[in-house]
This record gives structure tokens, sequence and C-alpha cells, in this order.
């Protein structure tokens, strides 16, 4: 019927796709007009055949065609006829345009393949927009332009015209993003959107060192819900470093109705070598060779070395602490270690680099920084035993011959002329007093009946270790460690359930000696790590002597590590092979189940370098905890020695009174002095100190530091007991320098969007157009108030007369 409308009511708009128009009569029944006028087209016709049989036929005809005419215009407005039309039309709605702002975006990509050559040529115009990447890439190609140097490009190209043909669709709304979206201000004038998009992109900054385009997604959608929203056009290379995750914003557009568009800009494989990361000890010792342990990933430079330099950051311009040549695979991850020996205790700020090799996509993600910890005091080790046994000689040699520790040992049922030795490690009795026993860092627990220790005192090495950090090692053997420790106060600490029973079931040996099996916990732990490939590692432990004894125990505690284990029948639990060697965290300690008695065997075949460097191993974890700390009286600590600004730094531990015991106090005053990187006056501020609840002992403070540099904290209960951190500046964006081509691709199948590249861009305006919103309207046209009716009325009214008139009728 839309024939009918467009016939009655020439001026009305044009109908879109999906509207549709109906006929109805809302006066005289159109039946009953056809009969009217059917009855009155024979008595027209009868009378005139009558009264003017004199007039030619012809001109008796036309009389009556134009009274019959004028008699069916009018009975057709009796039956007053309405069009009822369903109008689906287009409504312009917003499209919210999502910019990355990042630092990232200005890294100059190298393009070396023709197809990311040719992205960047439709980009700027010098190629087709929609031929695709086949096209011929000339001799000058487009040179090294940044990321954010593409999207001017994409702003000026003519021949894509891509922000006129989305401003013809859609009203553009544009934001910047970074750690958060930021919306830019429409312009004060009437400026058209190609104008605005241009001023946008000529002035976008690329200086945020965050990118969160997960949370800027979410931020965006929620301003805008409620709002018709054509779409949301997010520019980005694919980072996401920070916040929500990009998916879970494009499931919550999905589920809002809003089509999600996402261009990928940069090249997915650059050529680029960064440093992946830098581990050292957290702990040091004095003269004592520390090694770090270096991982880089490299694409694009197969074969070539590149030189990988440790610096003391204090004078990184000085000489290398230490160096050492890498030689990069095609494309992934190679390991390098460097090794040096530190000549002062104290903190020490360590930078790792990378030398730059030519075409490198980024240059600032080959830097890293480290910090340690060195120290000049002993780690205090207090042994006890009941009677001497194979293993503990050897433990002792050790024990006395390690110049980083203090050794104190009680040997209970020993020969009292050990105390007259020179220089004797012995002592005469366990100690009374909770001072002597807070003093040390290890306590090594051997053979020993727990009624020789007394309850109390078992007591105090559980709160020592639980409270004040302290490592514990249980030394099993075969008359009481660990079965004889059930139902004490120490049967917590052990990282396994022991059993009860006949002690002949219990302590029996193996008819062949068992080699000790290294789980995959025991594989991955740097306590048995005895070289740094995994390969070379499990082989080094498959070469160890078995062993003729270990303890039989239930299982292992839920939540320890099971480093070591017994394969033998004898010795297997409902979870699997019996744990012999196993770790496991209570309270601010650690605490190591030892559950056999010949680790001296670790010394025969391959000789005592690898039982050095497994206690050695050991026993730094397990002092790390009290080590780490500012002093013995002051334990506070933070969780890692960098902080990037803007991360809550969270400082806390145990204060203890000189006896040791847990200090109470509502509030400890405390003091973070810190030095600008930008000035050398220190400045401090003030930091309270508060209890943590139902932690005897416990404090705890936080703070969110607002300027990059090295920050001290200390109490003034002890201002010597420094606990030291750096604050930096992010460095996120330098990570990676690739497009994250992956997460893009996952974002866009979770909005059930698109991603697009330089090569289908151009189809952006047609995609918007399929989205775009329409609303349905209902439009009533009553035919009888039609000017084109009202005419045909008075048209035949008038021909009847003149005909009349020239043919002298009345």
């Amino acid at each position: 019927m839309d024939w009918l409308r467009t016939l009655f009511f020439p001026g009305s708009a044009s109908t879109s796709n999906g509207s549709s128009t109906m006929l109805t009569f809302e006066g005289l029944d159109p039946g009953w007009a056809l009969i009217i006028w059917i009855v009155f087209a024979l008595l027209l016709w009868w009378l005139h055949s009558r009264l003017i049989a004199n007039t030619p036929r012809f001109k008796r005809g036309v009389i009556v065609g134009l009274r019959l005419l004028f008699a069916a215009a009018l009975l057709f407005a009796a039956t007053r006829p309405v069009l009822i039309t369903t109008l689906v039309e287009k409504v312009r709605q917003k499209l919210i345009v999502l910019v990355d702002a990042s630092a990232s975006m200005d890294l100059a990509d190298l393009r070396s393949t023709p197809e990311d050559r040719a992205r960047a040529l439709i980009a700027s115009g010098r190629l087709s927009p929609d031929d695709g990447l086949s096209q011929t890439v000339p001799a000058d190609d487009a040179g090294r332009p940044t990321r954010r140097d593409v999207l001017k490009s994409i702003a000026a190209n003519s021949k894509l015209a891509l922000w006129k043909q989305l401003n013809e669709r859609a009203e553009l709304v544009f934001y910047s993003f970074g750690h958060d979206a930021t919306e830019n201000p429409p312009p004060a004038d009437n400026t058209d959107g190609v104008a605005t998009a241009r001023a946008f992109f000529d002035n976008l900054p690329a200086n945020d060192q965050t990118t969160a385009l997960g949370e800027s997604l979410r931020q965006v959608l929620d301003r805008h819900r409620g709002e018709p929203l054509a779409g949301v056009f997010v520019m980005t290379d694919g980072a996401n470093n920070r916040g929500l995750a990009p998916v879970e914003a494009a499931v919550s557009a999905r589920s809002d109705g809003v089509p999600l568009f996402l261009y990928g800009v940069g090249v997915t494989e650059p050529r680029d070598v960064a440093l992946a990361s830098a581990d050292a000890p957290r702990i040091a010792f004095l003269k004592e060779k520390v090694t770090v342990h270096v991982r880089l990933t490299a694409n694009g430079y197969e074969g070539q070395p590149v030189v990988i330099s440790l610096r003391d950051s204090a004078s990184s311009q000085g000489p290398a602490l230490a160096e050492t040549t890498a030689t990069l695979p095609v494309r992934g991850d190679v390991g390098a270690e460097l090794s040096f020996i530190p000549e002062k205790h104290g903190e020490l700020s360590l930078e790792v680099t990378a030398q730059p090799l030519e075409g490198e996509a980024s240059t600032d993600n080959n830097v890293a920084t480290i910090r340690i910890r060195v120290i000049d005091d002993r780690v205090r080790v207090f042994m006890i035993e009941q009677e001497p046994r194979w293993d503990w000689r050897y433990l002792l040699d050790f024990l006395q011959d390690d110049r980083r520790l203090s050794l104190q040992c009680v040997l209970l049922d020993g020969d009292p002329s050990l105390l007259k030795l020179p220089d004797t490690p012995f002592i005469a009795a366990l100690p009374e007093d909770r001072t002597a026993l807070y003093d040390s860092d290890i306590i090594l627990l051997g053979d020993v009946d727990p009624v020789r220790l007394g309850r109390d005192r078992m007591q105090l090495i559980r709160e020592w270790v639980d409270q004040a950090g302290g490592g514990l090692v249980f030394l099993a053997g075969p008359n009481h460690n660990p079965r004889s420790y059930l139902g004490t106060p120490l049967e917590p600490l052990l990282p396994v359930v022991p059993l009860s029973g006949p002690a002949e079931q219990l302590t029996a040996r193996h008819a062949e000696p068992v080699k000790l099996a290294l789980t995959p916990a025991g594989a991955r732990s740097p306590l048995l790590r005895l070289s740094d490939n995994p390969t070379a590692n499990s082989s080094l432990w498959t070469k160890f002597a078995g062993v003729r004894w270990t303890a039989k125990v239930a299982r292992a505690r839920p939540g320890a590590e099971v480093l070591l284990a017994d394969p033998s029948p004898a010795r297997s639990t409902p979870a699997g092979p019996g744990p012999v060697l196993a770790r496991q965290r209570f309270g601010r300690g650690e605490v190591m189940y030892f559950g056999f008695n010949e680790t001296y065997r670790w010394r025969s075949e391959l000789g005592g370098k690898y039982y050095a460097q497994i206690w050695s191993q050991i026993f730094q974890a397990l002092s790390l905890e009290r080590l780490s700390g500012a002093s013995k009286q002051v334990q506070l600590r933070v969780d890692r020695p960098e902080y990037q600004l803007g991360e809550r730094v969270v400082i806390s531990g145990r204060l203890y009174q000189a006896d040791f015991k847990p200090l109470v106090a509502d509030v400890v005053p405390a003091r973070a002095s810190f030095s600008p990187a930008d000035a050398s006056a220190a400045i401090e501020q003030e930091v309270m100190l508060r209890p943590v609840p139902d932690e005897a002992g416990g404090y705890r403070a936080e703070f969110s530091p607002t300027i990059p540099g090295h920050y001290r904290f200390f109490t003034l209960l002890d201002p010597s007991a420094v606990v030291e951190f750096d604050v930096v500046a992010p460095r996120l964006e330098q990570a990676n320098a690739a497009m994250n081509l992956p997460l893009l691709e996952a974002t866009a199948a979770a909005a059930d969007g698109r991603l697009l590249r330089e090569e289908n861009l151009f189809e952006l305006p047609q995609l918007l157009e399929e989205k775009s919103g329409r609303v349905t309207s209902l439009k009533r046209f009553e035919l009888t108030y039609s000017p084109i009716l009202l005419s045909l009325l008075i048209l035949f009214a008038c021909a009847e007369w003149l005909v009349r008139r020239l043919n002298r009728l009345k």
C-alpha cells in the first residue's frame, strides 16, 4: 500500500526496509459505497439516454464518466479511508571511540614483513584501503612510524575517509585511556565530527605508564549505560597490565547489546630483546658469592650474541660487577647467570642490562633493577641432639666450617669433655630463658626424647616459630623423632602426621638401600636445586646413594610441601609414596622435616660439594624470615624490595621488648624517610604502626608513596633497625613491545564483535550501518483530507461543468 500513500501524500518521507502500510476504513462501509455507486451509475446512464438522447453518444459518455468519477471520489471520501504506516527508521546514535594513550603507543615498530609494511602504507593513504595486503609495496616504504603516528595517518587519510563515513552514521564521542578512561571535551563551536577527530588525534598523548584496557572499557559502558549506543570502537595495541580483564568487559558489552569493534595497531612479532626477569636471593652474605639468574626473551635475532652486565645502581657508569654473553634463540627465552662477591654490607641496588641491538622495537625493556640485603651477621644455629650419631657428626662438621653460621650445640647424653674443647660450640644444658632461645635463627631438633625438652620449653619453641619467624628442622631418628612428638606442643609444627604403634614396626630398616625420589615440588624447589637446568638437576639427584632407613609416617600434613619421597612399598601412605623431606609454614616461621638420618650419603660418589650446597640453601631459606627483619627486636619487613608508584606499601611484623616478650602498645610511632630521585635532601613523614588483632606483638602500617625514590622506614623504638625499599615509576608499558593479538581476538570473540586491521578497516562504516539502531513508529494518513483527493473532486466537477457548457447543456 506504499504506492497509495505516495499517490495521495507525495510529500511524506519514504519508508526504509522493514516498513509496511495498511488501508482501513472508518466511515461508510466500502461494500455499501460500491453498491450505491453501481446503482447511481445505472440510474445515471438510463436518465441520460432518455433526457439527452439527441446528444452524440461520445459527448454523453464523457459527461456520464465525469459524473461517475466525481461520485466515486465522493463515496471514497465518505468511507473515510485511513492509511496506517509502520515506519522503521534509523536513529543517529553515539559511537564511543576509545583510544589507547599509554606509553607503548610511542613505540616505533620495525616493520620487517611485507604485510606489516603494507599495513602502514594503507594507514597513510599510499596504498588503497580496500585492495588488501597483496598490493605492491613501494621501495621507499613506510619507515618506522610510531603507533600514535599510524592513528594520526588514519585520521588524515582521504582515501579511507574513515571518520567522515563514521560521522555520517553516528555521533562521535572520543575517549583516551591509560590507567582509566578520559573523555575528550566536545568542541565549543559546531565543529563537525571529522575536524574533531583530526584535532583529537593530533593532540593524543602517549605518556600513561599503565594500560587498563578492560577497566576503561567497563568505565565507558557504565557512563553511557541506558543510552542508545551505535557501538564502542577501541583503537589499541592490546596491552592490558592493570585492572579488569578485557574479556570480562567484553562480555558485559555483549549482555548490554553494545556492538564492540577493535582495531589492533602495531606488529605481532617485533624484533626485540627484553629482560623478562632478574632474580637474586633477598639475603646475601658479605664476601660470599651471589648469583643473579636472568631470563631474556627475544624475537628476530636468531644466533646473535647479546652482552648482559650487572652493575651497582649507585655507580651505573662504573665497571661491571659481572658480565656474560648469551646467544639468542629464534624466538623464546634464554637464561644466563651473573655472579659477584659483595664487598660491603647493607642494602644493595643492582642494575641488570642487556646491551641494545640494532633495530630493537624498544630498549626500555633491556634494563631491570633488583635489590638484595648484604649482611655481615652470622646465622645463629642452635642444635639439640640426645646422643651422637653418624649424620649428626657430618652435619656438626659442616656447621663449624661454614663462616656464615654461628653454632651452639647441646648434646644431652654427650661426653662432658666436649665442653672443654677450644672454641667449643657445646653448652652444658638447654637454656631456660626466652632470651637465649629467641636469639637463635634456626633450631635443629634431632632424635630427642620430648620428655627431656619439657612441655614448657616445647611451647616456647612453638611460639618462637609462630611469632618470631624462627626456622625449625626436625631430624628424624629411630628412637623418638617424629613418633614421640604425638600429643606434644610441637606436633602441629611437624609437616607430617606421625604414626603410633610398636617401635619395631616403625624403626625397621630397609633390606637394601632405597634411592629417594625427587617429587615434582622438589624438582621446582630452590632448596634442592643443584643445577639451573631441570634435566641436569633431576639427573644429579638420581646419582645419590640410597638410604637404609626412613621414618614411617601416616601422611603429609595438609598444606605441607613434600620434596623427597621414599618410593618403597613399606613406607607408602594412602596418598602415595612416604614423605621423607617436607616443609610447611607455621605462623611467621617455617618448619622442615627430614624423615631419614643419612644426609651424609649426599657426600658419597658426588663428593661434599652438593652436601654443602643443599644444606646452605636450606639454612638460607629457614633464616630468611628472621634475617629480613630490621633487627631481632624489630622484626618488621616489606613483602618486596621495590614498589611501583601508586601501589600501597605494607610494613608488618612483630615488635619485642628487651626480654623478647611481645610489645604491647596502642600505637608505635615510626618515620618514613625518602630521598626523591630528583633531589638530594631526604624528606620525612610520620607513619604509625598499629597492633594487629589476635597477634601478640604484631604490628602493621600502610601508606601510599606519592614520589618515586629510596625509602627508609624505622621506628622510634629502635631507630637503628631500618627497613629499606624503593618506589619507582611504573614501566609496565616497556615490558612487551608486541601487539597482543590473542588478547584482542579473545576480547572481540567474547563480545561477538569484530577485530579489524588496516587491510579491512574500510569495512567498519558498513559494519556500523548493519548494527545501527532503528526505531519503529506508526503514522496515520487520512485520505479524506488528502489534497489530492480534494483536487480530484474539484477537477471532476469542473470538467463536467465545462463539458456541459461547451455543449450548451443544462
